[in-house]
């Protein structure tokens, strides 16, 4: 295997697509507003970006671990100013409809947006003056591009049905008649998808070229599975296992564990492909990205998975310690090998066996570090928070993730014993009282300031807790609307120009600056 690239001593903010607020986005961040993200992750001195999955997601499903494809951008990403056949009147009347509407309302937002993508196709149909680009993109994309744009239009003309619910069982088991039929009878809503698609990657091949001469990374998330009706699931049905279902073992937070609905990968034949699928998918994030994160890396050493029962019992597979290593090993060394010079961090939290990091440090990968998470004689009376200036520099450190509480939440509700803990470890506990004395806004940036400073790499800053946010992204084993649609709480260009957040800016800049980042 090739060495690993050097990873640069960088802080970077966390911050989802959906999230970003700006003057000219239409009720949910897009590719367009990135650049004024990208603007200010540069202003105060963090020269990274970690998102979660651009994934295309269905009706009524939010999040974007669970998507109809792993390849496509999902087109209510694409921005809708300087489209060729979206009057600039029609934007802004879209804008203005959806100035009040909240991200939770998903189909609203949606189809006001799809709406004159619509109408930027009817153009490109009727003109074609980017039909020389739009090929090239598409002969460049074939090995995933072709399947999703049919199983895409097919989604459409069975009213979103499930593929295994399609009424015709030549296309559900893909035999080649039922699909060229297909392909000849969707021709033009296949070209659409095919369109909306190659909008969205020149549009990010332009926000790359904007982040890079600011200086500043971009990361995304390597999710750990397609979900069950995807694209992907069923253009290659023989590499899962639909009898079963992906989920995480009981633990305290979960006694009957967690069923997240998405296939079993069938890891024997995957190996035999010589994994095939991952290689792609990896190139394909490697095109977007400037660092990976493989999400649930744990699951790729040891599949936890449910029978379809309510009741089922779940099992690992592998089962044996020893060709779970084997098995994780050979996954990411596939991964790896794909990725090159692309930087490659894994998501390592959870119950993770002792043997998953011992593996991830063999073979140069960064876990994770999340400050109230690593402690030293966890359960004895000497049980105290591990300082980050021990953590060890192939990591990625940080105050939490997407599926955790705010750092504020997390401070405002923690027990009295856990907050003098930290505020010790801090050096802000001198006097016993002074722990009620201590203002969050004192801790968060201690705690900040020792993430900075520890050895870590890497240090990805969830963007609520850069600013003291209370208000989380995901609430794990929970559906709802509160899901998958927190915003910021004002528009980028209004965060810059409010005098005491710009001062938070500028204090971030320093802090990032004096620890060598």
């Amino acid at each position: 295997m090739n060495p690993r690239p050097v990873i640069p001593r960088i802080a970077g903010v966390m911050v989802p697509l959906f999230s970003i607020r700006t003057r000219a986005d239409a009720g949910i961040g897009d590719i367009a507003s990135l650049h004024a993200m990208a603007d200010l992750a540069a202003a105060m001195g963090h020269r990274g970006i970690l998102l979660l999955p651009l994934d295309e997601t269905g009706p009524g499903e939010a999040s974007p671990y669970s998507a109809l494809s792993l390849f496509a951008i999902d087109p209510i990403y694409i921005g809708l100013d300087g489209i060729a056949g979206v009057a600039p009147e029609a934007a802004a009347r879209v804008r203005r409809a959806l100035e009040h509407v909240a991200l939770s309302d998903h189909a609203a937002i949606r189809g006001a947006r799809l709406e004159l993508l619509e109408a930027a196709f009817r153009h490109f149909a009727a003109h074609g003056d980017e039909r020389a680009a739009v090929d090239a993109f598409a002969a460049r994309n074939r090995e995933w591009l072709d399947d999703y744009a049919l199983f895409r239009a097919l989604k459409d003309r069975f009213n979103f049905a499930a593929w295994e619910q399609w009424p015709e069982e030549g296309l559900r088991r893909r035999e080649p008649g039922a699909l060229d039929r297909a392909r000849s009878e969707l021709a033009e809503p296949i070209a659409k998808y095919v369109y909306w698609q190659f909008l969205a990657h020149r549009q990010w091949a332009e926000l790359r070229a904007h982040a890079r001469a600011r200086g500043v990374l971009l990361g995304g998330d390597l999710a750990f599975s397609p979900g069950r009706d995807s694209a992907e699931v069923w253009a290659r049905q023989a590499l899962f296992d639909l009898e079963r279902t992906v989920g995480a073992p009981p633990d305290g937070f979960n006694p009957q564990g967690q069923r997240w609905g998405l296939p079993m990968p069938r890891w024997e034949r995957i190996r035999a492909d010589r994994f095939a699928l991952l290689r792609e998918r990896t190139r394909h994030a490697c095109a977007l990205y400037d660092f990976i994160r493989v999400d649930h890396v744990v699951g790729l050493y040891r599949t936890f998975s449910f029978g379809l029962a309510p009741q089922a019992d779940g099992s690992f597979s592998p089962a044996a310690e020893p060709d779970q290593r084997v098995q994780g090993e050979a996954v990411l060394g596939a991964i790896l090998e794909e990725a090159g010079a692309t930087i490659v961090i894994a998501e390592d939290l959870g119950v993770i066996p002792p043997f998953v990091r011992i593996s991830l440090s063999a073979l140069e990968v960064p876990g994770y570090k999340v400050m109230r998470w690593e402690k030293v004689g966890e359960g004895t009376a000497v049980e105290a928070f591990a300082s980050p200036a021990d953590y060890p520099e192939l990591s990625l450190a940080t105050t939490g993730t997407h599926d955790t509480d705010t750092l504020a939440q997390w401070w405002d509700e923690a027990p009295a014993d856990e907050r003098a803990r930290m505020l010790r470890l801090l050096g802000l506990a001198a006097a016993p009282a002074r722990g009620a004395e201590i203002a969050f806004g004192e801790v968060r940036d201690a705690i900040l300031a020792a993430l900075y400073a520890a050895p870590s790499r890497l240090v990805i800053i969830p963007i609520q807790d850069l600013f003291g946010w209370r208000e989380r992204i995901n609430l794990p084993g929970t559906v709802g609307p509160a899901n998958w649609s927190w915003r910021l709480p004002l528009a980028i260009e209004d965060l810059i120009r409010d005098p005491a957040l710009a001062a938070r800016l500028a204090q971030l800049r320093r802090m990032a600056v004096r620890a060598g980042r």
